[in-house]
């Protein structure tokens, strides 16, 4: 199935990591994607991404959109997210996180969108406040 939009590929991308699809979340980046794994750390290229994937999904959480918000430019967008990720579903645990993200989608030849640099923690990449 190819995505027309970067809101359908979130979308697609979110129900494929709910299902813990391994294969079609990564189909959703790029190849020479980068990922913020954590504040300071990167995945860069579908190697990196599979082992950063493999282990958040290994606990099996569940994500989903708050709110979006598309700017579209020339086969580039910008995807803003507020996002958020509930615990270990197979343990039961309902620890859920909100983060605010910022994702750039590049249209591909095919018309399909990829993600091409994806920040899942927004403004947290920055530290602390005051500094």
């Amino acid at each position: 199935m190819i995505v027309t939009s970067p809101e359908h590929a979130v979308e697609m991308m979110d129900k494929a990591f709910n299902e813990g699809d391994l294969e079609s979340v990564l189909n959703f980046y790029d190849d020479r994607a980068v990922v913020v794994t954590e504040p300071g750390k990167l995945a860069r290229g579908k190697e990196e991404l599979r082992r950063f994937f493999e282990n958040i999904m290994a606990s099996r959480p569940s994500v989903g959109q708050l709110k979006t918000f598309v700017i579209e430019a020339d086969g580039i967008a910008l995807f803003l997210s507020r996002w958020r990720i509930i615990g270990d579903r197979a343990l039961g645990t309902s620890s859920p996180g909100c983060f605010t993200a910022t994702t750039v989608f590049r249209k591909q030849p095919n018309g399909e969108w990829k993600a091409l640099i994806d920040n899942p923690f927004g403004p947290l990449v920055l530290g602390p406040e005051g500094l």
